[in-house]
């Protein structure tokens, strides 16, 4: 059997020695298997016993069924896991990327799925796809087609096969040629990263005013109907209403439910934001059910208080009309118990929907969006109930994207719930007493920024199963369980603020990167989550926290990129000059450098020299553990760091950093190689 050759013939020889060392060391731990200490060459493993890294399986799963991408699997030779790589393109940028080997180790053996006999072909949309299992073969006993016509989600798709005849006979149908691995080795492969991610922030930001204008234009309607005047109430008006014209509502309370189902503006006098009751225009339902309801396109509603929802969270009947496959269940129930619940303002098909200057008290949701009710909502408060057992989300999205701005949620389940909402912003908003201020589910692509949460039951942000390609910038998280939480892959946390909390953040998301955030007075700072590191974590500022970091099982985590790491208050402390000792922040002795001025004295110990020595070269000493080998010598933002721990509103304001201007070298400063969260 064929062993990986990442270098020569040499090195070849001398790590094949070493490898049945490595494979007697390796454990088989719990989700992931590692190497069988009776081979010297451990054999291929099923891919779900793998650690999967390049392209999710979420990303697999938005190929509609029909398509597929090659995978590899990786045995390295300090890393108990075995790494699966979704896409070859993923697998040998990693072999380029200046962290992999010092992270994991060299690879002992590479295996590479094939597709001899097995239909391989494209989809109409030109997507690489395959029937049936593949086989699994050294990656260099493979030929490969490069240059065809099949493609996988993020550009082209490298098809390999056991046999030249087999490469040969896709080459001739769908083109390209066929090539060895000495070729796909070297080639370049345009692979989205996290950076990708932070370059597309502001322009995400643009794109959501570009919809808030585009909102604000469509809800400029002439009047046509006057409530009052022209109908008795709001459901008859909106009735009588020309399509794209307005129903003005003057001040007062209209207790009633209204069905909106054609394209108008319902304006109101003004909701007063929630707090007061002058000039405002009410509409109250009978305490059951939703209160308006949108089935139609670009709608509009402004300058109203809503209240009077009924209770209903969710439909359990809806849920279980479910009839998907077994994976799906559960995310078909999410969709359809969540999306049939009671809220101030429901919409269902209704794209375009406009809401502006309107205030819900609700004891289910504020606003709840379902298929395909892309929305934006500016102004919008929600006031939820004081349990979060007992209400429900301030915005419900299902499937529906939101643009959010200038909105306050406070009480019930979670300010904002989007489900499968890629492409969703919300920004400039307050969340305060909620279970969750902002969770994101099976939604990508999307934009969390400049954002204050306050007391937040679990987490400020929380990002869940698997999205890819989300930015969480300039938000700030205080006195929370959590202040981020995102997983995924390519998640972008930059800028963000996050203040005497239980657990600053964690480093859930893979293939990711975490710089530039303020990290104060927090029972723990960071976690690290990930059993194997991909994501990098660089330019961050620990102060004050009880614990800076911790880190779960798995590989050592290098946090830095090059000679460029975090700031550690109590780093440099000691007779070394700044940065030039590395910090190990889950050290016991590190770890107290900040709150024990002794713990220097014990750093220089004989037994902490050998302790560090030993898991800077003992794999199984490294698991568990982060170090920054250039530990900064002054916080990268001074001014935030301190106007994060004065906490006073004074001080707050000098916290919000301008990360949309940061451009060239604040931008570019982390380099695409470096140290892994």
């Amino acid at each position: 059997m064929a062993v990986f050759d990442p270098d020569s013939a040499r090195s070849r020889r001398v790590r094949l020695a070493a490898a049945g060392l490595i494979a007697v060391a390796a454990v088989v731990t719990a989700g992931a298997f590692a190497a069988d200490p009776s081979e010297s060459v451990p054999e291929p493993v099923r891919f779900d016993d793998t650690v999967e890294l390049g392209l999710s399986s979420e990303t697999d799963a938005l190929m509609a069924g029909d398509a597929t991408l090659p995978r590899v699997q990786v045995f390295y030779s300090q890393l108990q896991y075995v790494v699966g790589y979704n896409g070859i393109g993923p697998f040998v940028e990693s072999r380029l990327d200046g962290r992999t080997e010092r992270q994991f180790g060299y690879p002992l053996v590479a295996y590479v799925e094939t597709f001899d006999h097995r239909s391989p072909g494209t989809t109409q949309s030109g997507l690489f796809s395959a029937s049936g299992a593949g086989g699994w073969v050294p990656v260099s006993a493979a030929r490969y087609v490069v240059g065809s016509d099949a493609r996988s989600p993020s550009g082209d798709v490298v098809v390999p096969f056991r046999e030249r005849e087999a490469a040969a006979a896709f080459a001739a149908d769908h083109g390209g040629s066929v090539v060895g691995w000495e070729v796909v080795r070297t080639r370049s492969f345009d692979v989205d990263s996290a950076a990708t991610v932070r370059s597309l922030a502001p322009e995400r930001w643009r794109t959501a005013d570009e919809r808030l204008a585009a909102a604000e234009r469509r809800a400029d309607r002439p009047v046509s109907v006057v409530v009052g005047e022209d109908a008795p109430t709001v459901d008859a008006a909106v009735a009588a209403a020309p399509p794209d014209t307005t129903v003005r509502v003057p001040p007062g309370t209209y207790e009633e439910t209204v069905t909106v189902n054609r394209s108008v503006t319902v304006a109101g006098a003004g909701s007063g934001g929630g707090q007061n009751d002058d000039g405002v225009t009410r509409v109250v339902g009978n305490g059951t059910g939703s209160v308006i309801t949108v089935r139609a396109s670009d709608a509009a509603l402004m300058g109203l208080r809503v209240a009077g929802t009924g209770n209903q969270t969710r439909d359990p009947e809806a849920a279980r009309e479910s009839r998907g496959p077994e994976g799906e269940a559960w995310d078909t129930n999410i969709q359809l118990g969540y999306g049939h619940g009671d809220a101030g303002i429901k919409a269902v098909g209704a794209p375009g929907l406009v809401v502006d200057d309107v205030a819900v008290d609700t004891n289910a949701s504020g606003l709840l969006l379902r298929e395909g009710s892309h929305a934006t909502a500016s102004g919008l408060v929600v006031d939820g109930t004081d349990e979060w057992q007992e209400g429900f989300m301030g915005i419900t999205g299902m499937e529906s994207r939101v643009t959010v701005t200038d909105s306050r949620f406070q009480g019930g389940r979670d300010g904002i719930y989007l489900h499968r909402a890629d492409g969703s912003v919300v920004r400039n908003s307050t969340f305060a007493d909620n279970r969750y201020g902002t969770h994101l589910m099976y939604t990508g692509d999307a934009l969390v920024a400049d954002n204050d949460f306050r007391d937040e039951l679990f987490a400020g942000v929380t990002v869940m199963t698997r999205p890819a390609g989300n930015a969480i910038v300039g938000n700030e998280v205080r006195n929370s369980s959590a202040g981020i939480q995102a997983s995924g892959t390519r998640t972008y946390v930059g800028y963000n603020t996050l203040v005497g909390n239980e657990l600053g953040f964690s480093t859930s998301a893979r293939g990711s990167l975490y710089e530039h955030n303020v990290v104060v007075d927090n029972e723990l700072g960071a976690r690290a989550t990930t059993v194997v590191p991909s994501s990098r974590v660089v330019a961050n500022d620990f102060v004050g926290n009880d614990d800076h970091a911790t880190a779960g099982a798995g590989a050592l985590r290098v946090w830095a990129d090059g000679d460029r790491g975090n700031y550690w208050e109590g780093a440099n402390a000691g007779p070394y000059a700044d940065g030039e000792r590395a910090y190990r922040p889950t050290s016991p002795v590190d770890g107290a450098l900040h709150r024990h001025a002794s713990a220097a004295a014990v750093r220089e110990s004989p037994a902490a020299r050998l302790l560090d020595a030993l898991r800077g070269t003992v794999p199984g000493a490294r698991s568990g553990s982060i170090v920054d080998p250039s530990p900064a010598a002054e916080p990268h933002h001074p001014e935030r760091t301190d106007a994060a721990a004065r906490g006073n509103a004074g001080a707050r304001r000098a916290i919000r950093a301008d990360w949309r201007s940061a451009n060239g070298s604040e931008w570019d400063a982390v380099a695409t190689a470096g140290g892994s969260a």
